[in-house]
């Protein structure tokens, strides 16, 4: 049975709907709500510029066009090179999903229009043909359309989307555009932008450095070129519609990027990170960190209070059994504190002493789901075979610079930070000079995965790959 549900549209008249207009209009609204960032028009002027719009009789279309800063920008720009009373129709069009999103669009560029001499009305009636109220990925088209797009599309990963909507996205876009909805809308645009045609987004930089995204790279790479990218600041990039919190920059690092379809000549787009703005051949003949340095992620124990106890459990236990374990909480002002916690060390082969299992038993049902596996003595990640004999350096995974700090040997860090060993002719006061050069800084800066408030993503294969300028060969 279908139910009627009231609700008021853009105009405040009261309308009757179904139950599954209804979730659809309430999963547009979500939808709306944790992706509506708007771009400033100073960024919009000079992405458009870039595109080398107005291009003669070339099509500008934006894929998800907001509140129409960049229909307006391009529209504005359109009219002041042609005659007056040129119709812009068929030459820029906008798609926009949600309802009162493309009723404020139509408004920004009926002003537009009215500012080149068109009467309110009939700038009204065109506004109203020049932007769509659909959705871009389901109704779009799959061919070669436009000779330019030109917008900000949603930054949103896929487990975000309102389900409704996911499960249609699911039927219309490939499996290597499904993770975030940018991959979707990227994938989209490559595929309805003319031959010499050209695509120019601000997006999040996700897309670009991620490598759940490699697979998106390439199969782009087939389609387009790379022909200008650049960071933005988030504080500076955007702004919000009324419905979003005010006075804090959107959580996302942006990027201004400019894709060519060259119809399958020159691509330079792979599955390889882009790196926006570094200059890599600064860092070529450098040894690397991973030639010298044993570079390890700490254990995940799982749940504290189970295989990671504190003072009190531990003075019940074998102390045989126990290993001093710490992690970045333990660190002040850069120096390691004294370990309040320790790990229970088991072996896959051999059951623990019976007040080891006696404490696992009473413990376990605190477990996180994803840390039961295996045998019930063991911890989700073992770390038995871990040689703790020697001294070795903590790094924060979650840091603003790769800087280090001394663990004494028979301490085990936990909690996937990052654990460093020297080997070879490299002692760990050589490495440890290394990681608090400016070289390991600045590459940290340029290839790490930027996180909130300047901190970075710091792991293995990226610590393994940094150069240190300081340590001999």
């Amino acid at each position: 049975m279908r139910y009627q549900t009231q609700s008021a549209n853009s105009q405040g008249l009261l309308l009757f709907e179904d139950e599954e207009t209804a979730a659809r209009r309430a999963a547009i609204d979500e939808l709306h709500v944790r992706t509506a960032i708007y771009t400033a028009s100073p960024v919009v002027d000079d992405l458009l510029n870039r595109l080398g719009w107005p291009d003669g009789n070339g099509r500008l279309v934006d894929p998800s066009c907001g509140d129409g800063m960049f229909l307006a920008r391009a529209l504005d720009a359109l009219l002041a090179a042609r005659p007056a009373g040129f119709d812009p129709r068929g030459q820029i069009e906008g798609w926009e999903i949600h309802p009162a999103a493309c009723v404020d669009a139509r408004s920004r560029v009926a002003v537009v229009l009215a500012s080149h001499g068109w009467s309110p009305a009939r700038a009204a009636m065109l506004a109203n043909d020049m932007v769509h109220n659909r959705d871009f990925l389901t109704d779009g088209p799959t061919t070669p359309q436009w000779d330019i797009v030109a917008g900000n599309p949603p930054y949103l990963r896929a487990a975000n989307v309102p389900d409704l909507l996911r499960n249609e996205y699911s039927r219309h876009v490939p499996d290597y555009a499904r993770a975030d909805m940018l991959h979707s809308f990227l994938e989209r645009c490559s595929r309805t932008v003319r031959p010499a045609g050209r695509i120019g987004l601000v997006t999040a930089d996700r897309w670009m450095v991620n490598a759940g995204a490699s697979r998106l790279r390439e199969r782009l790479g087939q389609r387009l070129s790379l022909a200008h990218v650049e960071r933005l600041s988030a504080e500076t990039a955007f702004y919000r519609p009324k419905q979003r919190r005010a006075g804090s920059p959107p959580r996302v690092h942006p990027v201004a990027v400019v894709l060519v379809s060259d119809d399958g000549a020159g691509q330079n787009l792979s599955g390889k990170p882009i790196h926006p703005g570094v200059d890599e051949s600064r860092y070529e003949d450098m040894q690397l960190l991973g030639d010298f340095a044993d570079v390890r992620i700490a254990p995940w124990l799982g749940t504290e209070g189970v295989f990671v106890v504190d003072a009190a459990t531990a003075r019940s236990l074998p102390p045989e059994c126990l290993v001093p374990a710490v992690d970045t909480d333990d660190i002040q002002n850069g120096k390691l504190g004294t370990p309040t916690r320790w790990a229970i060390r088991t072996y896959p082969g051999e059951e623990p002493a019976p007040e080891v299992m006696a404490h696992l038993a009473s413990r376990m049902h605190l477990m996180a789901k994803r840390g039961r596996q295996g045998k019930v003595w063991m911890p989700p990640e073992s770390f038995h075979t871990f040689d703790l004999s020697r001294e070795s350096l903590i790094v924060p995974r979650i840091a603003k610079t790769p800087k280090a700090v001394r663990v004494p040997p028979g301490i085990l860090p936990i909690n996937h930070n990052l654990s460093i060993v020297a080997g070879g002719a490299a002692t760990l006061d050589e490495v440890e000079q290394a990681l608090a050069s400016p070289i390991a800084a600045e590459w940290a800066r340029d290839y790490a995965q930027r996180l909130e408030g300047g901190y970075l993503s710091l792991t293995t294969t990226l610590l393994r790959r940094m150069p240190m300028a300081n340590v001999p060969a």
